[in-house]
């Protein structure tokens, strides 16, 4: 790979590519993309290189902030902004930047790695597959960051991305007590608000030990002691932890912890750079900004070498007035209906129609209305009575059996009519009828057999 900045041009496989394009590119990679390439070849970035790009944003995003930007304990943070750690640097991050340097970010952090090409052993194909990754959504900036922040480790002697002595200022001057809790979070450190016994022990031990006053006589003084012993013990002693912690003490223990850790590192030592990665030592005239945020006009307060340069005065300048001018309250304009024929206002100056008989004609309308509504609630009521009258009606007929109508015979016709006889017992054979037909047949047989019995007797 052949970077010329100066050219704007980057060369792979000797093909050229117009370098803010190739940028621009992967930039636009979603930070899961990135997080998935940086992990599975096996070089991680180092923290401090993410530090970077975050700061090469918030540098110009600062500069033009006023009075009225932050308050006045987060300004008096900023104090220490060169210091930041990772955590510290997404943080106001999130709170003064927009989507525009959101992007910026991403595209400076892919300019720092690439500068970085040979440290990193970026080559050719890698380069070339990153670009052929097709667009997809690229994530929130939290989530973003997360995945980068993950793609990272530290350089020896950092955490968090900062020299360890540096980040402990920072913490004690520009960290809330709950930003430091956070910050192990991140980390997977839980830091107590409280030490129980054990706790605490073992940290006196630690502590004596580094200091190398831990003996034989201390160890059995220690040893039995209770919770309220050890304390009296450490403040006699020097101790700089009490059990019950405050914000001075989250320091300490995470700090205590992190000692007790190994910590994996790259072997990334130098970072190539140019001057926008550098952190601006700016200054904040507090003096402006009152203490319970009542102030009614933006003033300018940020301080920093080159802040004397005409076009820097004339945009906060511009940025400060337009952040002074009044804010103009959207009144929405009611129309009133349009009216009927005949109809007049009350602002109507032809006098035909007074208050009085405004309210009168008004009442009229109202009340009509209602006769008309009450009037059609009782026709839809008669409608809905008609409907249920019909509906029952049809579920009766539905449920009665229909009527069966018997045919009566005329027995002379049977008797005198064989073949209508034979005829009607066949179209009775599953009708209502049939009973009567064999009855009927049945007393002749009997009356036969009786007969014929009565004449063999005799």
């Amino acid at each position: 790979m052949e970077l010329n900045l100066e050219k704007n041009t980057i060369t792979l496989y000797g093909k050229s590519y117009k370098y803010d394009l190739f940028l621009n590119k992967l930039a636009s990679l979603p930070g899961e993309d990135l997080y998935q390439f940086i992990t599975n070849r096996g070089i991680a970035l180092p923290r401090k290189m993410n530090c970077m790009a975050l700061v090469s944003v918030l540098n110009e995003k600062i500069k033009y902030l006023h009075s009225k930007s932050l308050s006045k304990d987060n300004f008096a943070r900023l104090e220490y902004y060169k210091d930041f750690g990772e955590a510290a640097l997404v943080a106001i991050f999130s709170d003064i930047c927009n989507d525009d340097d959101f992007y910026k970010y991403r595209y400076n952090l892919i300019n720092l790695i690439l500068i970085n090409h040979d440290k990193l052993s970026l080559n050719d194909g890698e380069l070339q597959y990153l670009r052929s990754i097709k667009k997809s959504g690229i994530e929130s900036f939290p989530d973003y960051e997360n995945y980068i922040s993950a793609s990272c480790l530290e350089q020896d002697g950092t955490f968090d991305g900062v020299e360890i002595e540096v980040l402990k200022n920072s913490l004690l001057h520009a960290a809330t007590a709950n930003g430091i809790i956070e910050l192990g979070k991140k980390y997977g450190i839980e830091i107590p608000e409280h030490l129980t016994r054990e706790e605490y022990y073992d940290f006196i031990v630690y502590y004596l030990d580094k200091k190398g006053k831990y003996t034989e006589e201390v160890e059995a003084e220690l040893k039995n002691m209770t919770l309220a012993g050890l304390t009296t013990f450490s403040r006699r002693n020097g101790v700089p932890l009490q059990p019950t912690l405050t914000k001075e003490d989250y320091i300490t223990y995470l700090f205590y912890y992190l000692d007790g850790c190994d910590i994996v590192t790259t072997n990334i030592t130098e970072i190539e750079k140019t001057d926008i990665y550098d952190p601006v030592n700016f200054s904040f005239d507090l003096s402006q900004i009152s203490i319970f945020g009542e102030d009614k006009e933006a003033k300018r307060i940020v301080s920093f070498d080159g802040d004397d340069d005409p076009e820097y005065v004339e945009k906060i300048n511009k940025i400060i007035e337009d952040a002074n001018k009044p804010e103009v309250e959207h009144v929405e304009e009611i129309l009133a209906a349009p009216l009927r024929p005949g109809e007049k206002t009350m602002d109507d100056d032809s006098g035909d129609i007074k208050l009085e008989e405004f309210e009168l004609e008004l009442e009229a309308q109202e009340k009509a209305q209602e006769e008309e509504a009450k009037k059609l609630e009782e026709e839809k009521a008669l409608e809905d009575e008609e409907i249920m009258k019909l509906i029952e009606k049809d579920k009766e007929e539905e449920e009665k059996e229909p009527e069966v109508v018997e045919e009566k015979i005329d027995i002379t016709k049977v008797v005198k009519n064989d073949e209508y006889a034979s005829k009607r017992l066949k179209e009775l054979k599953h009708g209502n009828r049939k009973m009567i037909v064999i009855t009927i047949t049945a007393s002749i047989v009997v009356l036969v057999l009786g007969f014929v019995i009565y004449a063999l007797v005799r």
